[in-house]
């Protein structure tokens, strides 16, 4: 299994080494690093399928500043290197390997941010300081830094494909077939969790009338997803017209009364003067 760790701890790698260097452009999330390891593993549908399931789960797991709460990245790797090495039912793999093992990444990751950024801290310092004006010890720092971060960080998805790729597929295949079906209803049910914990963050209800909208459309007419969007994207512009509209009347109201005050003023002093 040397092999696919390797390829593991590359997905992970640049997954979570070109988020940011390339201006958060969202490499962290499961879709996009579901993609990066099925191009890597060889197997673009299934990193993507696994990469849309874990992303319905982790949608409202969003980390802010030092505050992490999952790690995405690492488990949708380890997710897909399981299912596309081992065979392993994609149900079981995505309950029982890729949502624990994105809260326990969470905790990895969290330890080796906060050790990491505090150990090279001093190192900075001392670029700015003997630099004497020139960046080539400021890119040196920068550069052996993003490096090693992300190189410690993809250490524990090759882990856990060389040491538990072979003894998990072991253990999966001994799984009675009631037991995988158990599993998979499971998995089908975690995006369900997921839109929970956005929706905690999102709820309002001034717009709660558009999820039961979404809701009915999908539920009971039956309307694809695309559909959902195109409509949700028309309500969108529909609204914000109308927004502009009564921005524009009250701004002529304030004008009116605004005017209509000054010429009352005006008049009131002609008489009293």
């Amino acid at each position: 299994m040397l092999v696919p760790a390797f390829q593991a701890f590359l997905a992970t790698f640049l997954a979570l080494g070109l988020n940011w260097y390339l201006g958060q452009c969202m490499c962290e999330r499961p879709i996009v690093a579901g993609l990066i390891a099925g191009i890597i593993f060889g197997d673009i549908p299934t990193g993507v399928a696994i990469g849309c399931a874990l992303e319905a789960i982790f949608m409202g797991a969003v980390n802010v500043g030092g505050a992490v709460s999952a790690e995405p990245v690492t488990a949708t790797v380890v997710t897909v290197a399981f299912v596309v090495t081992t065979g392993m039912n994609q149900g079981v793999a995505i309950t029982a390997v890729g949502t624990p093992l994105g809260l326990v990444g969470g905790i990895v990751y969290l330890m080796l941010f906060n050790v990491f950024m505090s150990l090279f801290a001093p190192a900075v310092d001392w670029a700015a300081r003997e630099g004497d004006g020139s960046e080539k010890k400021l890119l040196l720092v920068r550069w052996s830094g993003w490096f090693i971060k992300h190189f410690l960080i993809a250490i524990p998805s090759f882990l856990a494909v060389f040491i538990g790729a072979e003894p998990v597929a072991a253990v999966a295949s001994q799984i009675p077939d009631n037991v995988i079906a158990g599993f998979t209803t499971c998995g089908n049910l975690l995006p369900a969790v997921g839109m929970a914990l956005l929706l905690k963050m999102l709820w309002d209800n001034k717009v709660a009338v558009y999820y039961l909208l979404g809701f009915v459309l999908v539920s009971y007419l039956g309307l694809p997803m695309v559909a959902v969007a195109a409509l949700g994207a028309v309500i969108v512009v529909v609204t914000a017209l109308r927004d502009k509209e009564m921005l524009d009347l009250k701004k002529r109201g304030a004008a009116l009364t605004t005017s209509t005050g000054e010429v009352f003023d005006e008049e009131e002093e002609d008489f009293f003067a």
